[in-house]
């Protein structure tokens, strides 16, 4: 029978990964064993697997009063801590405070401001948490044509302004956006972080597809390297993962690996009849195989420069491949 201390323990263990130190001694006096035999052996083991409990280091090697620990199986868990919506506030724009002006500033200081800055708008605010809406080019036009001789902000401001808290998912964020052609981002404390415009959103979204387009480009060329140079099943057979066949009809069927897989087979390479190195072309496609997991990841960031420039680089090449393809 096992022992209510030991089933405290245990639920502990579950529930904050905390970590116990016991000696096999007391580990057995759990289960109401006295020896550490084979038969009791099995019955602790079966007990540690059930509820995926380890022992380090084996409590049947140590000495029997020797400190061993008892906690959970190691759980497989992400690398980087993961955000399920990502939200606006990931964007540059909106973690740099803008440019502003108060009511009573003059005209032509937000006019300056605006002009050598290439602002279409300027948040008007009072302190750094009261905003009062904005001044832009339209209405400053909209003033000037009806007549308004004022040289002061405050007759000119727009209160046509949206403010997305910092937390607002992206994806609320942007049809904003597409509607208003700006937004004001503050903190939970009311304090102005950032503007997005829809040329941000156009820079974010460069910034995402971009990889994407540039893979579709290296893909389409390679199947066109592929195309009509194999037998269906053939592919079916050089693509079979252990006992598990695959059914593949057309070489748009193939994933980036199975390229890589059927490409660097000598005998293969051969019937592309291409007059390209054969070793430093296959090094260089398996790099991309490489950078398209990191794509598939949507990391919002992006991929880093030299991966960019792996894909540009292997997509003009494949370009000028095609141009001589037999």
């Amino acid at each position: 029978m096992i022992s209510n201390k030991l089933k405290k323990i245990v639920q502990e263990i579950k529930e904050t990964d905390k970590e116990f130190e016991v000696t096999p001694r007391e580990l057995f006096l759990f289960f109401n064993f006295e020896k550490r035999t084979k038969g009791n052996r099995s019955d602790v083991n079966e007990f540690l697997n059930e509820n995926q409990l380890e022992v380090v280091p084996d409590y049947m090697t140590s000495r029997v009063d020797e400190k061993i620990t008892l906690r959970h199986k190691k759980r497989a868990k992400s690398k980087k801590t993961i955000e399920p919506i990502q939200r606006i506030q990931l964007l540059d724009s909106a973690n740099t405070p803008p440019a502003t002006v108060t009511r009573e500033a003059q005209l032509k200081e937000a006019m300056t401001l605006m002009m050598m800055n290439n602002f279409s708008q300027l948040p008007v605010v009072s302190g750094s948490r009261t905003v009062h809406g904005v001044i832009t080019w339209e209405s400053i036009g909209y003033g000037l044509t009806n007549g308004s001789e004022s040289d002061l902000v405050k007759d000119f401001i727009s209160n046509d302004v949206t403010i997305l808290d910092y937390k607002t998912p992206l994806l609320d964020a942007i049809s904003t956006i597409l509607e208003k052609e700006f937004v004001l981002v503050q903190k939970s404390d009311k304090s102005l972080c950032g503007i997005v415009t829809l040329a941000d959103i156009s820079a974010q979204f460069l910034t995402v597809a971009e990889p994407f387009i540039l893979l579709e480009q290296i893909e389409n060329h390679i199947r066109q390297l592929l195309d009509g140079k194999f037998l269906v099943n053939e592919l079916n057979e050089y693509c079979k993962i252990g006992d598990m066949e695959r059914e593949i009809e057309h070489i748009d069927d193939l994933s980036f690996g199975d390229y890589v897989r059927i490409i660097e087979k000598p005998e293969h390479w051969d019937r592309l009849q291409l007059s390209i190195e054969r070793t430093h072309f296959i090094k260089h496609l398996d790099k991309i195989r490489e950078i398209r997991n990191d794509i598939m990841h949507f990391d919002p960031e992006g991929i880093s420069t030299e991966q960019k420039a792996e894909l540009v680089k292997m997509a003009n090449f494949l370009s000028e491949v095609i141009k001589f393809e037999p």
